[in-house]
């Protein structure tokens, strides 16, 4: 384990993931997809207020007027206090089984995928108005996402190919292009959610791994790698005052939890690298 890690909360997950930073509240809010939970952890107490939820959300992302939204197993929603659900998008038949992970764009659009165990999910970007458009499709687990924006680049993990590949993003039309690979994992290590830092490198939670994983993508190279004291970490995101906190998400399905006692527990860092901020969904509707 990373000396400089710290347990932000030991309370622990089944599947914690798709974490966000609220700056106005000063809380991590992330998600328990198989606890069927949204969880709001205040960065400088550590204090936890859950919100149950009635299904599978497993990603979350902030709206424009602070306003807590999900992508779930059939739709994407407005998750109230009470954990109720209140459906944003228009009806659109996905490919793969359910949502699986997503993030707001520069362009105040939400960009997600699907998941499958046969490849045939897909990755989406919904607009303003709620309506659905596929982007590609062959998709078997699609993960983390982070945009370099002065590049212009949109850098995506599909977690069964094992590595993390680029697209060409116009920001315009929200369309992808010229989809390359970046970076090849080790065996074992496989790439779930990632975010950005200000130099344009990528952190990147590796199920099965046992570590976050920092790469320079301009030179395909690993230049930092975080050791972990549970073998699933699942997603991370730059948090506080001044987003220099990485907060890292971890899952506790399937592991020993005699042998793993922090499976499942959200954890944060300072490695000295800062994030940049993220963005809020735009909605017409």
């Amino acid at each position: 384990m990373d000396s400089r890690l710290r347990v932000l909360s030991n309370a622990l997950c089944v599947v914690g993931e798709g974490p966000i930073w609220l700056a106005e509240t000063q809380e991590v809010a992330h998600t328990d997809i198989r606890g069927k939970r949204i969880r709001r952890i205040h960065l400088p107490t550590g204090r936890v207020r859950d919100i149950i939820v009635p299904q599978m959300i497993p990603f979350i992302f902030e709206g424009e007027d602070g306003a807590i939204l999900g992508g779930g197993e059939d739709g994407i929603y407005r998750i109230n206090d009470d954990g109720s659900l209140t459906p944003i998008n228009n009806t659109y038949p996905i490919k793969g089984d359910r949502y699986n992970d997503g993030k707001v764009g520069v362009d105040g659009k939400l960009y997600m995928g699907t998941f499958s165990l046969d490849g045939t999910a897909a990755f989406y970007r919904m607009e303003h108005d709620g309506s659905i458009v596929e982007l590609f499709d062959r998709v078997g687990n699609s993960n983390g996402l982070a945009w370099d924006e002065k590049r212009g680049i949109l850098y995506y993990n599909d977690t069964p190919t094992g590595r993390t590949d680029a697209f060409d993003f116009d920001p315009v039309t929200g369309t992808v292009s010229n989809r390359r690979p970046v970076f090849a994992y080790p065996e074992g290590h496989h790439p779930d959610g990632m975010t950005i830092d200000s130099d344009g490198n990528l952190w990147t939670a590796l199920w099965g791994g046992w570590s976050v994983m920092c790469i320079d993508p301009a030179q395909g190279k690993m230049i930092e790698k975080i050791e972990m004291p549970t073998a699933q970490p699942s997603c991370c995101i730059f948090a506080g005052d001044d987003l220099g906190e990485l907060i890292i998400t971890s899952a506790a399905t399937g592991l020993p939890i005699r042998q793993q006692p922090l499976a499942g527990a959200t954890f944060a860092i300072r490695t000295g690298a800062k994030g940049v901020p993220g963005h809020k969904m735009r909605l017409s509707k």
